[in-house]
């Protein structure tokens, strides 16, 4: 069909426009040099405003009857539909991409500073994991809010702003309703899960509370408590390993689920240096063509954590299918973070961790691990909800964005103000992926159902019985699949149930009651 030619044709032209605007991004997060970022994203919203390219979509909408070409449709309408409802809302895109930008180099390049000393993110780690001195660590973990002046004064309540115009022009209520729908979610798909964190609350603060008066002495866990625990619990997390050779055991973990990773483009830049982004990311510069990995690690087994999510994130673009250039462009965040997820959790499995281990110890050290992570992993409820809470309240100042900050933190978990500044800033989302912070909990909500799933499929109890059907069940069931339908239908064709958090907190109490 010559339309259905041409439809392909225009996502092959964004496609290539989207691939310089993140080997740009790439650059800039990796060097904090920028090489026309703005402009190669000028270059992308140019394409999208292209009214003969609209014209091509609209004309084929009632005319595609073939359920995978009527998907590809709808991806690009979503895709097109919001640069055809006024020049004024181009002009603010635009501008919001630019404030984005700005801001973000902001948190690329700022150190923390503690006892007028700098620090770098994972010395940062390696003493919050450590360290016995409490008020240390204390302090430590607190220097991250130096970074909220800095981000505030160049505009980062501009940039919130900005985002609610935008979604109150496009006809939206507020932003987080706007941001949910143009995920494909419902709107409406977070207002039960206060209520059913208030059910599982007192469980997971027992817990918590059993396993830190045995370590920090006090049954109240502070922010600065929660890596110590972790590692205190499985001493092996702060175990020396020579992270010169990381890919070995990478490439042997992928090897067993049927994926050669060494047969794919992937770019690590692991170590830390000077104006190189702190956090962890995945750069899908081109679907399974190439895929860079910017990680910022130093010798610790610990370290493996981040590297595993984004190999994971890495071997979903190489296991999909590049020529689907559209359906590439309808799989959901939460599949996305799903198998990241999926993939660094095996850390703390036997499959991953024996390679570097082989104590009595061990295996018991990370069972007793899991059940800590677990008490602690609905505490992603407080970003999920700030990050939404930002574009629901008046905010003018820092001061008021604190203040939802600690209200957000005793809403939600009964806890007072542990500081005069919270730590907030430093979560980069919040600034440069608003209203996406659920896809990681949703993401563990599929871990989960997967492996449920398959190992009900096949009559197993370990999905180390079988790890290449394993593989081969995520690729086909998951990857294969997952731009061909919005998530909740995808969830619902695999698991058979509508998609919910319970989910995730029926497992949760099972365990933590075990």
């Amino acid at each position: 069909m010559k339309s259905a030619e041409s439809l392909e044709t225009i996502a092959l032209e964004l496609k290539n426009l989207s691939t310089e605007y993140s080997r740009r991004s790439w650059a800039r997060y990796t060097t904090g040099l920028d090489f026309g970022v703005n402009e190669a994203y000028e270059k992308i919203v140019d394409l999208l405003k292209n009214k003969s390219h609209w014209d091509t979509i609209q004309n084929l909408a009632g005319i595609v009857s073939d359920p995978a070409e009527a998907r590809k449709l709808q991806i690009m309408e979503n895709t097109f539909k919001p640069f055809h409802l006024s020049d004024g809302l181009n002009k603010l895109a635009l501008d919001i991409q630019q404030l984005t930008s700005k801001l973000s180099s902001v948190l690329n390049s700022h150190r923390c500073s503690v006892n007028g000393k700098q620090i770098t993110s994972p010395d940062m780690e390696k003493i919050l994991s450590s360290s016995p001195d409490r008020e240390f660590r204390k302090a430590v973990f607190l220097s991250r809010s130096q970074v909220s002046r800095p981000l505030v004064d160049t505009g980062f309540l501009d940039l919130v702003a900005m985002r609610k115009e935008y979604a109150l022009k496009t006809g939206a209520s507020d932003f987080v309703r706007y941001s949910l729908k143009e995920q494909e979610l419902n709107p409406e798909m977070c207002t039960p899960w206060r209520d059913e964190l208030k059910l599982i609350l007192p469980l997971m603060q027992q817990t918590r509370s059993d396993f830190a008066g045995g370590i920090t002495g006090s049954e109240h866990v502070m922010p600065w408590d929660e890596t110590f625990i972790a590692s205190s619990i499985a001493p092996e997390l702060n175990s020396s390993v020579d992270m010169a050779g990381f890919l070995s055991p990478i490439d042997a973990l992928f090897e067993r689920f049927g994926f050669d990773i060494s047969t794919m483009n992937i770019t690590y830049d692991v170590f830390p240096r000077k104006n190189k982004s702190e956090w962890g990311y995945n750069f899908t510069i081109e679907m399974g063509t190439d895929s860079r990995i910017l990680a910022n690690v130093r010798d610790r087994f610990s370290d493996f954590g981040v590297l595993l999510h984004e190999t994971g994130h890495a071997v979903h673009s190489f296991a999909s299918n590049p020529g689907q250039i559209i359906l590439n462009r309808g799989i959901s965040g939460i599949v996305s973070e799903g198998i990241a997820n999926l993939f660094g959790s095996f850390r703390t499995r036997k499959v991953f961790y024996s390679q570097f281990f082989q104590s009595d110890d061990t295996p018991g050290n990370f069972k007793k691990l899991n059940k800590w992570s677990r008490a602690c992993q609905l505490r992603a409820l407080g970003r999920i909800f700030f990050d939404q809470a930002l574009y629901t309240a008046e905010l003018k100042s820092l001061d008021d964005i604190n203040e939802l900050y600690w209200n957000n933190t005793r809403d939600l978990f009964q806890e007072e103000p542990y500081a005069d500044q919270p730590v907030w800033a430093n979560t980069i989302h919040y600034t440069t992926h608003p209203i996406y912070l659920h896809n990681y909990l949703l993401g563990d909500l599929t871990c989960d159902m997967l492996e449920d799933v398959f190992l009900r499929k096949e009559s197993l109890t370990d999905m180390m019985q079988k790890p290449e059907a394993f593989g081969s069940f995520v690729k086909e069931e998951v990857i294969d699949a997952s731009g061909r339908y919005p998530f909740p239908e995808l969830f619902k064709r695999i698991s058979g149930e509508d998609l919910s958090l319970s989910f995730l907190t029926s497992r949760i109490i099972r365990e933590l009651q075990n």
